[in-house]
């Protein structure tokens, strides 16, 4: 079965929309989105088509995660009905307007985004966070062993005491969890900073590659936030942000990000 191609377009209130080209989508056709590893009703959103448009409202609630589409014939026919089903005729990507979601600042509520992006097989998919509360990371200094990181935080307010812990990344399978904190800066309208030195990071002596995790912690108790940056169009920062290490006795220590766009620190062993 040949793919469609849909243009899209995404504003920042979190709509998107859709128009397919190069073929006429049969009567009672919809596109549906469906999001991996989802096994739940609430893991399929159907959008109707009319004409060649579909729209996702941004009203329509998506759950975090990377969402494939597909288009799907009239209800009926046996074909997509049911969430997981692997049902659909593929969507390849067309022309992706994402300009709107470039250095955007989210409004009252929930920090939605939703970017629409090609996958690695050339098929159009959508990848949708919602942070409640949001730390979104932004200039990232490097100096003197230690990385200093400005940013702003939505939906919640810095107090004292505020604090950010770095924690190993539970995908190491470390024997035991470890944590360490630096103290945040707070500033007006949410903006906030600090600086984490890499040596304590580095300790035990490393033998193997080490991830920690950022979260801000807004108030001694309060529920951590994860540092990320996602208030623009870009999906997937892993190769987009690339930071220079710095070079110490033993070993490597550089920022960088992870495929859903978290802020981590990466440490390598230094033969």
């Amino acid at each position: 079965m040949s793919a469609l191609v849909a243009h899209c377009t995404a504003d920042a209130a979190g709509t998107v929309t859709f128009e397919l080209a190069g073929a006429a989508a049969a009567s009672g056709a919809e596109l549906v989105l469906r999001r991996r590893g989802g096994a739940t009703p609430a893991d399929e959103v159907r959008l109707p088509l009319t004409g060649p448009r579909a729209v996702l409202d941004r009203a329509t609630p998506l759950a975090e995660g990377r969402w494939d589409i597909v288009l799907v014939a009239e209800r009926g026919d046996g074909a997509g009905d049911g969430a997981g089903d692997a049902g659909g005729q593929p969507v390849r990507p067309g022309t992706r307007d994402v300009r709107a979601l470039v250095d955007r600042i989210p409004g009252a509520g929930p920090v939605t985004v939703r970017v629409p992006y090609p996958t690695a097989d050339g098929r159009l998919a959508l990848r949708c966070w919602v942070r409640a509360p949001h730390a979104e990371a932004g200039a990232i200094q490097l100096a003197d062993g230690a990385m200093t990181v400005r940013g702003v935080l939505y939906g919640a307010d810095a107090g004292d005491g505020a604090s950010v812990e770095a924690r190993r990344n539970p995908s190491e399978g470390a024997a035991a969890p470890r944590t360490h904190r630096v103290p945040l800066t707070g500033g007006a309208d949410g903006a906030f900073s600090f600086t984490l030195p890499y040596a304590e990071l580095a300790e035990p002596a490393m033998t193997a590659r080490r991830l920690w995790d950022l979260w801000l912690l807004p108030a001694p108790g309060a529920d951590p936030v994860r540092l990320s940056r996602i208030l623009d169009d870009v999906w997937d920062r892993r190769s987009i942000h690339v930071y220079p290490a710095y070079r110490a006795d033993g070993w490597l220590a550089a920022p960088c990000y992870s495929g859903d766009n978290n802020l981590l620190v990466r440490l390598d062993p230094r033969t």
